[in-house]
């Protein structure tokens, strides 16, 4: 191999980086703030409940979903149950966002949350009677797309994460199960949203090959569906 090829190999072999402010990370963060003021706001000027504050607003509800509301499998991703809530989901939009953000590129970015939140509403359609809020399945996306990252980049993702992802992945895993109330096939649907998406979109400046975008997108699509029809059965 001659030095030239070698250096071609090197920068195939090296991810590339949106060095630029996270912009869409803090206008994610800044649209999870402003629904929950406005939600809360309007809730109290009209001595709404909480619970019907999230009904009105959109929060996932399989019923109304049922009866053609399937908005709510997005809206519901921007509402929070209380401020503690909030804050966690914001915290953790604020930790991991800027690393996707970074390694996949704005537009990429910002499609992998919103597929991760849809994702994880399905899933949570398909297997939870309860109705639900939250960005946990957008930041499970995004904590899937990260283990995308790995495929391309294991030596880097060593150095980087280590096996810290695995253990807040596994522990938030184990807590959802554990803990009453939590939505953890919000989660797990984020997760998988997350991966699959980001082998469709790709990293930054990553030639992704036609074939295997097309078979990604379908992989997800079918995956969507499959919750979905889950969802309208049972």
């Amino acid at each position: 191999m001659s030095e030239f090829d070698r250096q071609q190999y090197a920068e195939q072999r090296r991810p590339h980086f949106n060095m630029k402010k996270p912009t869409v990370t803090y206008v994610l963060i800044g649209i999870n703030l402003l629904m929950y003021i406005l939600m809360t706001a309007i809730g109290y000027i009209n001595d709404w409940g909480q619970n019907l504050q999230l009904i009105l607003f959109g929060a996932k509800v399989n019923e109304l979903i049922d009866v053609g509301q399937v908005w709510r499998l997005l809206t519901c991703v921007f509402l929070h149950v209380g401020i503690a809530h909030l804050i966690c989901n914001c915290y953790a939009i604020y930790v991991y966002g800027p690393v996707v953000e970074r390694l996949f590129g704005k537009a990429r970015f910002l499609t992998i949350y919103i597929v991760g939140g849809i994702m994880g509403s399905l899933m949570s359609y398909a297997f939870s009677d309860a109705a639900s809020a939250g960005a946990s399945g957008a930041i499970f996306g995004l904590i899937g797309c990260m283990f995308y990252f790995r495929e391309k980049y294991p030596d880097i993702f060593r150095r980087i994460f280590g096996k810290s992802l695995f253990i807040i992945l596994g522990l938030n895993l184990l807590f959802g199960f554990i803990q009453p109330g939590i939505d953890n096939f919000g989660h797990i649907g984020g997760f998988i949203g997350g991966f699959v998406s980001a082998w469709v979109v790709g990293l930054l400046g990553e030639y992704v090959m036609p074939f295997k975008r097309i078979f990604a997108a379908l992989v997800l699509a079918m995956i969507a569906t499959g919750f979905f029809a889950v969802g309208v059965i049972f």
